[in-house]
């Protein structure tokens, strides 16, 4: 039976009448396991009353929607319990809430046609750059390519400017821009996807030696095992991904890495095994899943992560766990290609948790990023000014 006093600060929370001590109160009811088959009916009801009055909006994000805030607030309990509790404290951490499913909704009923026709997300696109000196701008029609034997796109189609189905005889780039993606299916069955704002270089290397690969900015991983016979043993093909800071040796496995100049470089292992030598230095450092390796001024640290939250960019959403502003505006700037500008360099280091869509318009974001009540945000031209309230 639903608790009546939750479902009460519930709906004061989506109307946006809570008192600090109430929301202290809702985000202490959350914490319970007692509360989320409620939480969950008064979600889909929400959401049920928003349907029909939002259909510009695809149906499965709602769905991806309430996965993903029953899912992030399962993750971050024991956090809740141990919070600080003063009021603008209270506000950066309710985060998750209020940007997952009451801004989202609240935001749905505050945009109009217009805007959110501004600044669009962004799509599939990309380049190749062969060693010969051609570049091919690959169709926004396909979302993936195939370096197998041949050149082609995942569903067979020609690549225009390529004779058909051209083979791979030499190395090649592929650059995917600011406001875009792309994804990659290698000839031994490998995935990547690369994210906004990166390159990936393809080195054509003969059966048996190190398949390798050079990349700067961020792209996700899974790697298939690839077998060779030495001295009639059967042994794993190693796969190598170089940045400007590192390189990651992989036996078959799935990660992520996050190499954008002027940042640290971010590597995130989902399974499986990797080691990580640092450019200028012959030790290798292993990493275990569920674990990042940050290497920053030629130094290496680890810390235990969720995966989910530094992954999540290639399923359509921006996850955030007690991330620095200046992180996740620097993603958002690179999704939507808009350049960010601060009036306080103090707001970079505010911390923010939550879920965010990547398929909605710039506005939505920083209105449901805004709706936490530290900041608030401008946008002129291709601009986003960030301001304290």
């Amino acid at each position: 039976m639903q608790n009546p006093r939750f479902e009460e600060l519930f709906n004061k929370y989506l109307n946006d009448t809570l008192t600090k001590d109430e929301m202290l109160e809702l985000q202490l009811l959350l914490a319970s396991d007692d509360h989320e088959q409620g939480l969950r009916s008064l979600i889909d009801n929400e959401i049920a009353a928003n349907v029909e009055e939002y259909p510009h909006v695809e149906l499965n994000w709602f769905a991806e929607l309430e996965t993903n805030v029953l899912a992030n607030i399962r993750s971050t309990r024991s956090k809740t319990r141990y919070l600080n509790w003063n009021w603008k404290k209270t506000v950066a951490a309710a985060a998750l809430l209020v940007v997952s499913i009451g801004a989202s909704l609240w935001m749905l009923s505050r945009l109009d046609n217009d805007e959110r026709n501004t600044i669009k997300p962004g799509t599939s696109i990309a380049s190749l750059r062969l060693a010969d000196g051609r570049e091919i701008a690959l169709s926004n029609k396909h979302e993936s390519i195939v370096f197998g034997d041949e050149l082609m796109y995942a569903d067979g189609a020609s690549i225009e400017g390529l004779e058909s189905h051209e083979p791979i005889h030499q190395d090649m780039v592929i650059t995917v821009p600011k406001g875009g993606t792309y994804h990659i299916i290698l000839a031994d069955g490998s995935k990547i996807w690369l994210n906004s704002d990166s390159r990936l270089t393809y080195k054509i290397r003969s059966k048996g030696q190190p398949r390798e690969l050079e990349m700067e900015g961020e792209a996700f991983f899974e790697v298939a095992t690839r077998y060779m016979l030495q001295n009639n043993k059967r042994i794993k093909v190693p796969f190598l991904v170089k940045t400007p800071a590192q390189t990651v040796q992989v036996l078959g496995t799935a990660f992520n890495i996050s190499a954008y100049p002027g940042e640290a470089t971010r590597t995130t292992l989902v399974e499986g095994k990797v080691a990580i030598n640092i450019k200028g230095n012959k030790k290798l450092h292993q990493l275990q899943p569920n674990q990042q390796a940050i290497v920053q001024n030629n130094s290496i640290s680890f810390i235990p992560v969720d995966p989910a939250n530094y992954v999540s960019w290639k399923d359509g959403t921006f996850t955030f766990s007690d991330e620095d502003l200046n992180h996740i505006l620097n993603q958002i700037g690179r999704w939507y290609n808009v350049k960010i500008e601060y009036e306080d360099e103090s707001l970079r280091k505010l911390k923010f948790e939550g879920v965010l869509p990547r398929n909605q318009n710039l506005n939505f974001v920083l209105e449901a990023l805004a709706s936490t009540g530290e900041v608030q945000f401008t946008v002129h031209s291709n601009t986003v000014y960030v301001k304290r309230k």
